[in-house]
């Protein structure tokens, strides 16, 4: 009997501690799992948040890759891609509404430059009736995204697949951080034909921008380091994601000729009413 019982306990005991093993190495996963739906749930709302989850499981079934969103105060829905930072940038844009800070009923010209799949453009289209937007996005899946998510907005939007620079050439595709939000753009090297065209400011041809929109992952110093005066007198008010101490020295030198009001929306600086000095 004694012999029995304690076969038994050790049998229990190599079971637990196999049970133990296992759910010790599930732990982490399961953790990774809740943050990213207490994410979602911030970026999109518990039921939008709940009906993205579901779609993310059934897409293994269906292949789906995309799913739909209307939030309320968009006149039209919204695609974001399952497998991407899509949902956190609608969390940005949409819910946390950053760009609400630079939105002033007289806008009527708007550049969005580092459009991403179209959210911020549909953001301030949304709110200024009146208003057209010209989104420049030079990531291709990103600009094919920014297309589908503009096309209801017909001619009042625009979609440029190009990158913003300090002049027009070509460039190169850095993917430094694999993702479809955090791609940037660097020159050409010495034998190197570039990947996409590049354009500037003055090309776009605009007289008058009453809002500039600028989030390209650290292209901006190049923006703002040379021939600003050809355009930027032209600006009223910028919203921009400033990447690094280098790029915020160079932008405020850029901006040393202009009074504004400053002031900070999430991750954006936010400048209104810029005039000459």
């Amino acid at each position: 009997m004694k012999s029995f019982l304690l076969l038994f306990f050790k049998k229990e005991v190599l079971a637990l501690s196999f049970n133990e093993g296992f759910y010790l190495r599930l732990l982490p996963e399961i953790k990774a799992q809740l943050t990213f739906q207490r994410n979602l749930a911030r970026w999109l709302g518990w039921r939008d948040a709940l009906r993205f989850r579901s779609t993310m499981f059934a897409s293994r079934r269906t292949g789906g890759k995309t799913i739909q969103l209307h939030p309320p105060h968009l006149l039209h829905p919204v695609t974001l891609r399952l497998s991407s930072t899509d949902a956190e940038v609608y969390g940005q844009v949409i819910t946390a509404r950053e760009y609400e800070a630079v939105v002033h009923d007289d806008a009527k010209v708007i550049v969005d430059a580092g459009a991403n799949v179209g959210l911020t453009s549909a953001y301030f289209l949304s709110r200024l009736p009146l208003a057209r937007v010209i989104a420049i996005e030079p990531f291709p899946e990103n600009a094919e995204m920014c297309r589908r998510n503009l096309a209801p907005y017909g001619d009042r939007a625009t979609v440029i697949e190009a990158a913003l620079w300090s002049s027009c050439t070509r460039l190169v595709l850095d993917y430094g951080k694999g993702n479809d939000w955090g791609v940037r753009v660097r020159p050409v090297l010495p034998g190197e034909a570039g990947e996409i065209e590049a354009i500037d400011m003055p090309a776009l041809g605009l007289g008058r921008i009453d809002i500039l929109k600028i989030d390209i992952e650290g292209s901006e110093a190049d923006l703002f380091a040379q021939n600003t005066q050809a355009w930027l007198p032209g600006v009223g008010n910028i919203a921009i994601e400033l990447h690094g101490a280098a790029c915020e020295k160079i932008f405020f030198e850029a901006m040393a000729e202009f009074t504004y009001v400053q002031s900070q929306s999430g991750e954006l600086t936010i400048c209104r009413n810029m005039s000459r000095k």
